[in-house]
């Protein structure tokens, strides 16, 4: 399995629509939300996305839940789940979900935690980065047989091997 997980493009169509060409054997698109497009857009055909706080659309779910072959994982902005301060609130939604990943966005850094046997994965901001990298960034999770890792990537498509790293 392999996912594709990118999130705060803030309008930059162009960095999405790359994606797709760069990549054909991604099985799962995901958008962490801020996109600032409305629903009509042909990337929705693709990529599964939810509101962030910069989206005015309100046909997007706020959380999405997803069930894998192997797992549920939760995709959510953030905004409403107060991730400047604690992973808790997703957390939460984890739990309900009986999710073993939760992806986000909001923050624009790219990293990885885990709690209670949760992993909480930012791609960072494809389109404004903050934290300690100064380019935009994306992320792809891939399972391969037992092992599972979380592969960062710049927007020039180069690994970012500081912040990659083995899941499972």
């Amino acid at each position: 399995m392999k996912i594709l997980i990118v999130s705060d493009n803030h309008q930059d169509e162009t960095s999405l629509l790359d994606l797709l060409n760069i990549y054909d054997d991604i099985d799962l698109w995901l958008h962490c939300g801020d996109s600032e497009f409305y629903s009509e857009n042909e990337l929705w055909e693709t990529y599964r996305t939810v509101r962030g706080n910069m989206d005015w659309e309100t046909n997007f779910p706020v959380v999405r839940t997803i069930e894998t072959t192997d797992f549920n994982l939760v995709v959510l902005h953030g905004h409403q789940h107060q991730v400047k301060r604690s992973n808790a609130k997703m957390l939460d939604e984890a739990r309900k979900s009986d999710a073993k990943i939760v992806f986000y966005g909001h923050t624009h850094i790219a990293k990885v935690d885990k709690e209670d046997d949760v992993y909480f994965i930012n791609p960072g901001s494809i389109r404004h980065p903050r934290g300690n990298i100064d380019v935009g960034s994306y992320a792809i999770y891939e399972k391969i047989d037992n092992d599972e890792y979380i592969t960062f990537y710049d927007w020039n498509h180069n690994e970012l091997k500081d912040l990659s790293q083995k899941l499972s």
